[in-house]
């Protein structure tokens, strides 16, 4: 995994965090390039 990608991960899961409540599909949805098995893993660290 380069440190490009982990950087949009870790974005990615920063707007989760700070996003109103029920907002979380609209971002996944966005993102669903990211939405993969690292990223799981970079949300389990």
């Amino acid at each position: 995994m380069n440190e490009q990608r982990t950087q949009a991960y870790v974005n990615l899961i920063e707007q989760l965090l700070a996003c109103a409540e029920g907002e979380e599909p609209n971002i996944l949805q966005a993102n669903q390039e990211l939405i993969d098995s690292d990223f799981l893993l970079e949300m389990e660290n």
